[in-house]
């Protein structure tokens, strides 16, 4: 069970945390605006009920798009997040302001 919504911002720390349910997956991936959309670097690690997240270090302040992609199929938003904007393909992108 996760303490905190998605994103959460980890000031303390200086990480943001992400995290997304998916049970039958076999490979989350974290990418967006802050990482140029890459695909292949930012990997959530799985714990055995279908939890996956990722910290990275805390951003500068500002507004950053991103998505989860889930096994190099589908990409979704973070249902967590309320904040989000259309994409400009049919989906959504969430939003994260610092």
């Amino acid at each position: 069970m996760n303490l905190h919504t998605s994103p959460y911002v980890n000031k303390r720390r200086k990480k943001i945390e992400f995290h997304i349910h998916n049970p039958c997956a076999s490979h989350i991936i974290l990418c967006g605006t802050f990482n140029h959309w890459a695909k292949d670097e930012l990997q959530l690690k799985p714990d055995k009920h279908g939890d996956w997240k990722i910290a990275i270090p805390l951003l500068p302040q500002g507004r950053y798009c991103y998505k989860f992609y889930i096994d190099d199929v589908m990409a979704t938003e973070d249902i967590e997040n309320p904040l989000r904007e259309p994409d400009g393909v049919n989906g959504w992108n969430s939003v994260l302001a610092l």
